[in-house]
């Protein structure tokens, strides 16, 4: 068994192990892939954050209807 560097120094279970040594093999993408979806699973989805962007984005689709805001094009924004 490996000692833990996160729990204090307990010992992790051979399942913990084994799993710590598969992820050791994964690129950085995957690893991404893995923590996002870790999290997800740990915190569930942010309800707020999620209806937040929501309700932006219908506030600046409004305000481009509206006349209140301009659609610029991309290069416009690189000069």
């Amino acid at each position: 068994m490996i000692k833990s560097k996160y729990g204090g120094g307990s010992v992790m279970s051979n399942l913990v192990t084994e799993i710590t040594e598969k992820i050791q093999m994964l690129n950085a993408t995957e690893k991404q892939q893995l923590l996002h979806m870790l999290l997800q699973d740990i915190d569930g989805p942010d309800q707020d954050a999620d209806e937040a962007w929501r309700n932006e984005v219908v506030r600046r689709v409004q305000a481009i209807h509206n006349g209140e805001a301009a659609i610029r094009a991309l290069k416009e924004w690189q000069d």
